[in-house]
């Protein structure tokens, strides 16, 4: 198998219009991309690192957090390997490759002589990019290369470096974009605004999106201790003073149904084609029973055993509507009720009331149409944006920064922020949610007189409703760090915990095995094993 991330892509030098952008196919008779310019690599790496944020990463999170099961009515064996847990060197490869082979775009883009700061604005967007995705890398896997990667043909076996330098040189990427961005000249940096397809060159929004990267790599630190977590305390003092974003962190390179290429990625897999034909993922995915029960009060599904969402742990289910839910989920075709699955059931069986059999819920209209901004509704999601950080996760990152740190401002405000940006991001009303779950509801909604613990559920909780089909990735790496929200394991589950990271793939072990770190599954499970990602050390061992 190809190790396809040090392999140079070919990429079209006319990327004028949306369909070049998002035309995955090349001629022979286009230029290598070492003869492509920032202009020209901007766009298809921003396109091409969202596309597996948003697909494979985005449906990984939703699974492994359990707000997403398989229709049952349809098909069997659906996610079993998510569901068991069984995780080797084939799972989920698209996110590894996927990533290298397009950061290996925004590394082109740093690399690219610049004499005249002419390209200054490509390279501090370059770099901020560069850290969110590789944070991802190192969050997920832990150890990878770094110092020798992206190095094409120069070297196509690059040795492995230790996680916390790669943390640590990230942020420094994040620290060089800043400076280039407050240093640059105007006059002399090329405007980026009709390349540049996420913030559109407002080069105070990407200062903004590097400082928010930089918290949360900051908080991904909470639980080590001393060297480590002297770094992370004077890089905070440092942060603290600084602006976040005031905006959801969109892209769109012109998305539209136009052809199949050109469609928003989260609608072309999870949705319909540009002819209107769903996708199998359209009617195989049902939302389930743990978000269903999370979301609608329990006089609304058929319960049995206790309403606490893992045995022993005091901590049950709101009991409270969530108005979300309507529009993250919708009834299966054809069905007045939305019903759901829990994960490793073989039958639908959390539904309104008891005995109503039918068909599982399916992906919602919120997720194809954020925000309702588009004609009519469902199903346009074909020309919605993408949304590499929302608004939402931004507030809850700076909850949770402001309830360890104080100096971050009000925990309390921000936690009301990231509500309310979650729902009006789904198109719903919040009416007396906020109120309710902050006065009634520890666990899920934030009140001074709570406990630490209780109030960090809470953030973890409503950051994970937030992504739920935005960037559900989050939520399975926040769990690793905090054990928060509570999950449970899917019925058929054999392992007695989610993984602590992921296995590397099929494709380093083939091409860089001299330095690729061999893995067994069970390393990924044990609680003491140092080959997970540094930041788990010390972190509690919450739920499942």
């Amino acid at each position: 198998m190809k190790n396809i991330k040090f392999l140079l892509p070919l990429i079209a030098v006319t990327l004028f219009s949306c369909d070049d952008y998002l035309d995955v196919n090349t001629s022979p008779d286009l230029l290598l991309i070492d003869q492509v310019g920032p202009s020209k690599l901007l766009p298809a790496a921003q396109v091409g690192t969202f596309r597996v944020q948003a697909t494979t990463m985005n449906q990984l999170g939703n699974v492994f957090s359990n707000a997403w099961a398989s229709n049952v009515q349809s098909y069997t064996g659906g996610y079993a390997r998510e569901f068991q847990l069984t995780i080797d060197n084939a799972f989920y490869t698209g996110i590894w490759d996927g990533l290298y082979l397009n950061v290996n775009n925004l590394q082109k883009i740093i690399d690219f002589p610049n004499p005249d700061h002419k390209n200054d604005y490509y390279v501090a967007v370059a770099k901020i990019l560069k850290a969110h995705y590789m944070q991802h890398i190192v969050d997920l896997y832990g150890d990878a290369p770094y110092d020798e990667a992206f190095r094409g043909l120069v070297n196509k076996t690059p040795k492995y470096n230790d996680d916390q330098y790669i943390y640590r040189k990230l942020l420094g990427e994040l620290d060089d974009a800043r400076k280039i961005i407050k240093d640059s000249d105007p006059d002399v940096a090329e405007d980026i605004s009709g390349t540049d397809v996420m913030l559109h060159g407002d080069m105070d929004q990407w200062d903004r999106f590097a400082n928010t990267i930089e918290l949360r790599m900051l908080l991904r630190m909470s639980n080590n201790t001393g060297a480590v977590a002297t770094y992370r305390d004077t890089r905070l003092t440092a942060l603290s003073t600084k602006n976040f974003l005031t905006t959801d962190v969109s892209i769109n390179p012109g998305y539209s149904d136009s052809n199949d290429a050109a469609l928003n990625p989260f609608y072309a897999v999870f949705g319909f084609d540009s002819a209107l034909n769903a996708t199998q993922n359209r009617t195989f995915i049902s939302p389930s029973g743990h978000v269903y029960k999370s979301m609608l009060p329990s006089s609304n599904y058929s319960t049995t055993g206790t309403p606490e969402i893992i045995a022993g742990s005091g901590i049950s289910y709101p009991n409270v509507t969530d108005p979300r839910f309507s529009r993250i989920f919708a009834a299966g075709s054809g069905q007045p009720y939305r019903r759901a699955v829990t994960q490793g059931s073989i039958v639908v069986d959390v539904f309104p009331t008891t005995g109503v059999i039918g068909l599982p819920g399916r992906i919602g209209n919120g997720n194809f149409n954020p925000y309702n901004v588009l004609p009519g509704s469902f199903p346009y999601g074909s020309a919605a944006n993408g949304y590499v950080m929302s608004l939402a996760e931004a507030k809850f990152i700076l909850a949770e920064a402001a309830l360890r740190y104080p100096a971050y401002g009000s925990a309390q405000t921000y936690f009301n922020a990231g509500v309310t940006a979650s729902f009006a991001y789904f198109g719903s009303t919040v009416g007396t949610y906020l109120t309710t779950i902050n006065t009634t509801k520890p666990n899920f909604g934030f009140n001074i007189a709570n406990t630490f613990n209780q109030n960090l559920h809470a953030i973890m909780y409503q950051k994970w409703a937030s992504q739920i089909g935005v960037n559900a990735i989050e939520s399975f790496i926040d769990y690793n760090r905090t054990g928060y929200p509570l999950t449970p394991l899917a019925l058929n589950a054999t392992k007695t915990r989610k993984p602590r990271r992921l296995i590397y793939p099929i494709s380093e072990y083939v091409a860089n095995s001299a330095n690729v770190p061999n893995l067994t599954e069970a390393q990924i499970f044990a609680d003491t094993d140092p080959s997970f990602p540094f930041w788990q050390l010390g972190s509690p061992a919450l739920g499942n």
